[in-house]
């Protein structure tokens, strides 16, 4: 089956519905998904840039934007080797005051087993708690 790599305009498009002819396109190419036509991969940098275009230019709360990814990427159709380490990165992200970048940055670091070395002082303080 064919996989297509998807950027962060076609997954904003798509979740906010917002754009009459290119949320229309991004629908038809998660239709295609849906119906097993296709698979679609979600870049961790992809994601990074949809999380921090909707919390910071959309001022979608965090809750809202954490469910409406955690539900696109549970898709079996949604594909990424990592979506374990992204769902853990997520759940962080809204449970925690930190920018989702640190919060990827952290769960990487520990399910890797490495140290994590920073300057911001909500992850070190994170890192130095866990």
């Amino acid at each position: 089956m064919k996989t297509s790599v998807i950027d962060a305009n076609i997954i904003i498009r798509f979740l906010l519905h917002d754009h009459p002819s290119l949320s229309s396109l991004a629908k038809s190419i998660f239709l295609k998904a849906e119906q097993g036509k296709i698979k679609l991969y979600f870049d961790e940098v992809v994601i990074a840039e949809v999380v921090w275009t909707l919390s910071s230019f959309y001022k979608i709360k965090k809750a809202d934007l954490v469910d409406r990814m955690e539900k696109l990427l549970s898709q079996d159709w949604v594909v990424n080797s990592k979506k374990n380490i992204i769902h853990k990165a997520l759940l962080l992200y809204a449970s925690s005051n930190l920018d989702y970048i640190d919060c990827w940055v952290y769960i990487v670091s520990k399910s890797q087993g490495m140290t994590l070395k920073t300057f911001d002082k909500k992850l070190k303080k994170l890192s130095l708690t866990t």
